[in-house]
């Protein structure tokens, strides 16, 4: 079936063409005025009908371009719901299709429900994706509905497929894979959590491959694409503890700030359901005479020492003294400015950080206002890392539920975040040389990364942050050449990999609000012209 004709659009509205025109003023605005986030998405991202006809669709005049790259290619099987015709799927002249029903020893399936629609050239994509080295057993690509929008996927995350069908319909899976493990005849969510099983047992997760592309429309459904069935929001991933739990440390810097100090040891003593707990309050030369005595009376209670760490502030020395004085086997870094709204928290956050594959975990938190602070950090985003979903409703599940699903990140925020002591001396913990306050917690993310550690952000652990009540801002005068230089500390050490953020779709803008259309994409069609760039 051909690519359905352009669907007519009215001219953009004026607001969103004088943004366009003025990055400096929505930069500004998005910094200084953040209730106006949700108007500023509006106004800077673009129609979804206008970008995906711009920068996804093909026509016939990309016919050649696409035949000279795709050459010989393997078979894709299209397998159809009942009743469907062969030349319902006919989209790309170029790639070999067998219709029979049976077996395909080698090669893609790709199996279509009723009414979903392959773009022009979904097949080209598969099978230049097919070719990647090692060689992909499953393939999965990005996808819309007239309902729902469009549903950008990040890289392969198997917390995400347990929770939800991550992989969607834009599928196509190895022949040989299904044969080996006797999976033809599962479908859905079951095939996928399978088959995902089954290729990371044969070759690792790199055997699992995603197009960051939109190859599929599908038909109209009542509940999101991303949601089973039902249409319910996706479960708690459980994360049993162990009958022993293991010690754990929580570290909290402060100097001054009383009252913020006095809310947050006071939820960790009597609202956090957690026995083997030490709690580390790292006094930064503390001069407030109530706190002082509150010091006192706290060194009574057998779970809290207080550690003086004198002279300048630097966030990242103060923990890894801190780190190096702890008895737990788990370390949280604690802000002061946090409060605890959950008794559960802890072990929510202690249940992931102790699993081998798993780096640094991190907590939601929200505002005093209730709305999104933290939802985990995306590479790139506004300079060199920023929060996503900031400033989204506390109760929003987010596009495609991010905001209410256990899901790999490459950083959290060491605001509030756990990660086995363990693993963070092996990666030197955090750099208090050349990043002493801002970017730290991303430098230890991206060093547990490379250690083959997954970082993970759990909505399930849910604490309120008056973000840098006691620090202020890094953007203020007094901070601004400190800032600047711990930006270009992270440039020069990670360089591309901040552009690359394998969570974060390329298809999303790297600009001051998160999860904006990109125009054009950092990705595009391998067999995009120059001279479409400038249509």
């Amino acid at each position: 079936m051909a690519e359905a004709p352009p669907i007519p659009t009215a001219p953009a509205h004026p607001l969103r063409r004088l943004m366009r025109r003025l990055p400096a003023l929505r930069r500004a605005l998005a910094a200084a005025l953040p209730y106006l986030q949700p108007l500023l998405r509006w106004l800077e991202a673009p129609r979804y009908d206008r970008w995906f006809a711009r920068w996804q669709a093909s026509g016939a005049a990309d016919d050649a371009a696409i035949a000279a790259l795709v050459g010989a290619a393997a078979p894709i099987r299209v397998i159809l719901p009942p009743g469907a015709s062969a030349a319902r799927a006919s989209l790309a002249a170029q790639i070999a299709v067998p219709w029979t029903e049976a077996p395909l020893a080698q090669g893609l399936v790709l199996r279509l429900a009723p009414g979903d629609r392959l773009v022009r050239h979904a097949l080209a994509e598969l099978a230049l994706a097919a070719r990647a080295s090692p060689r992909p057993l499953v393939i999965y690509a990005d996808e819309d509905s007239p309902d729902h929008g469009p549903w950008i996927k990040p890289a392969f995350d198997p917390d995400l497929l347990r929770q939800q069908p991550a992989f969607g319909r834009a599928v196509a899976y190895d022949a040989g894979l299904l044969l080996r493990h006797g999976l033809a005849t599962l479908e859905g969510h079951a095939l996928m959590c399978a088959a995902a099983g089954a290729a990371v047992g044969e070759a690792g997760v790199a055997a699992i491959h995603h197009i960051p592309a939109i190859l599929l429309h599908r038909a109209a459904a009542a509940h999101p694409p991303w949601r089973e069935a039902g249409g319910a929001p996706p479960s708690r991933l459980p994360m049993p503890l162990p009958p022993a739990l293991p010690p754990v440390t929580i570290i909290v810097p402060t100097r001054n700030a009383t009252a913020l100090v006095e809310a947050c040891i006071e939820g960790l003593l009597n609202r956090t359901d957690y026995a083997p707990l030490e709690v580390l309050i790292c006094d930064n030369d503390s001069t407030e005479a109530g706190l002082l005595r509150r010091f006192d009376d706290w060194a009574r209670d057998p779970r809290i020492r207080i550690l003086p760490c004198p002279g300048p502030f630097n966030f990242a020395a103060i923990n890894n003294r801190a780190a190096q004085e702890a008895l737990g086997e788990i370390l949280v870094f604690l802000n002061n400015d946090t409060e605890i709204r959950h008794a559960d928290w802890l072990r929510e956050m202690v249940g992931h950080a102790m699993r081998p594959e798993i780096g640094a975990v991190g907590a939601k938190l929200l505002f005093p206002n209730g709305r999104v602070q933290h939802a985990g950090i995306v590479l790139g985003l506004g300079g060199v890392a920023g929060y996503d979903m900031v400033q989204a409703r506390g109760d929003d599940p987010g596009p495609q539920d991010v905001l209410c699903v256990t899901r790999s990140v490459s950083a959290v925020t060491a605001a509030c975040m756990a990660v086995r002591r363990a693993a963070f001396l092996d990666v030197g913990g955090f750099d208090e040389q050349a990043l002493r306050v801002a970017y730290n917690d991303v430098d230890l993310c991206l060093k547990l990364r490379g250690r083959g550690l997954r970082n993970l952000i759990t909505p399930h652990a849910v604490l309120l942050h008056k973000e840098s009540a006691t620090r202020g801002d890094d953007r203020s005068p007094e901070h601004a050449a400190r800032f600047a230089q711990e930006q270009a500390t992270m440039r020069a050490r990670w360089g591309d990999a901040l552009l690359d953020d394998p969570c974060y779709s390329p298809l999303y803008a790297l600009g001051a609000l998160p999860r904006v259309l990109a125009e054009p994409p950092r990705r595009l069609a391998p067999w995009r012209r120059l001279s479409r760039l400038s249509a």
